[in-house]
């Protein structure tokens, strides 16, 4: 049976079925009908002698024999168109599966399995090998775009410390300690980026973990401000927060606090010294929402949503922001059933971001 195919299989199995209930049939048939027809004979007070008698129920036997086979060979008969309808309308979706599969394989990304219209279980492999299909090209896109976004993020560090060792070499530039530090900071450069990339594809691929438990955001919006006091202090830009009592979320605080440094390191490069940023924290009907407001570059209204793709700067670009901050704020929040969105006026005209989580 293993080196059958299928349709095989199926019509054999249908034809064993038929043979055995022909063969209890006739068992049953033969066991029970003598008697029977016996009784039905003394029922009506026919009187027969031997000869007669055993010729009668040969008779009947040879009747009910010839009617069975007649009947099992009519069935078996139907047995094998119905093993060939059936197994053609199951074997014809198994192929396109494998097919779909093959192209796949291939590289061929853009196929897909048509519905086979057989009932659910063969609706849900063709379900599963789409879901599959367009993961795996979304994958691909991914891959690619990361490709190109790695190039063009390194190009311009990496040509900074060409040229700058090609200076020492040649002697233009001194080996001193403004020229080294140079040196050291395109490469802080470069493992900054690699890390940032490296947490925006896990974010991409949701390849993280929250723990969301019950917690009061108050005091953690405090104790991301006190965090990033200093920070600010130096880039003499004004820092305060604002809590409307207690404010319970279900979220992982980790990853709260990982969205909020996000969201104030992004507000700080965009603020020119003396300006000021407020995180704000407050509850609205069975949400929590987290406030950043600042008032600095701001962009065009019509930017909101490219500010969460990736490598996608302000209205003021930063040499220190590798573009990928928001994009990971904005997939460790929908990982908690919350969102992050972005507001501004304008450019000048500073920018708001509310990150929205469920509360408890």
């Amino acid at each position: 049976m293993a080196r059958l195919g299928l349709s095989a299989r199926i019509f054999v199995t249908i034809a064993l079925v038929v043979l055995a209930g022909a063969g209890t049939l006739l068992l049953v048939a033969l066991l029970l009908a003598p008697q029977v027809f016996d009784d039905h004979l003394a029922a009506t007070g026919l009187t027969l002698d031997d000869a007669e008698n055993a010729g009668v129920r040969d008779g009947f036997t040879d009747a009910v024999v010839t009617s069975i086979v007649a009947g099992v060979s009519a069935a078996v008969l139907v047995a094998v168109i119905a093993a060939a309808l059936v197994a053609r309308r199951l074997t014809g979706p198994l192929a396109l599966a494998a097919q779909t599969a093959t192209r796949l394989a291939d590289g061929d990304l853009g196929a897909r399995m048509p519905q086979p219209g057989m009932g659910p279980e063969l609706a849900e492999l063709g379900r599963a090998v789409n879901t599959l299909a367009a993961r795996l090209e979304q994958a691909e896109l991914r891959r690619e775009r990361l490709l190109t976004d790695v190039a063009h993020e390194l190009r311009t560090p990496l040509t900074a410390i060409e040229a700058t060792v090609e200076a020492l070499a040649d002697g233009v530039l001194p080996a001193d300690a403004a020229t080294l530090g140079s040196l050291t900071a395109q490469a802080r450069r470069l493992t900054r980026l690699t890390q940032d990339l490296a947490a925006a594809s896990r974010s991409e691929e949701h390849a993280f973990t929250v723990h969301r438990r019950r917690v009061d955001l108050a005091p953690l919006v405090q104790q991301v401000v006190a965090g990033n006091a200093a920070r600010y202090a130096a880039a003499r830009v004004q820092l305060t927060a604002l809590a409307d009592g207690p404010c319970p979320a279900l979220v992982d605080p980790d990853r709260v606090v990982e969205v909020l440094d996000q969201l104030l390191d992004n507000a700080l490069r965009h603020c020119a010294p003396g300006g000021s940023v407020q995180l704000r924290c407050a509850r609205t009907d069975d949400h929590a929402e987290l406030t950043v407001v600042d008032d600095g570059a701001g962009f065009a209204p019509d930017r909101s949503e490219l500010l969460f793709e990736r490598f996608v700067r302000g209205a003021v670009p930063s040499a220190t922001g590798s573009g990928v901050g928001l994009t990971i704020a904005r997939a460790l929040l929908v990982a908690q059933d919350g969102s992050l969105t972005a507001h501004s006026d304008g450019p000048g005209r500073g920018a708001t971001f509310t990150a929205r989580v469920p509360g408890a």
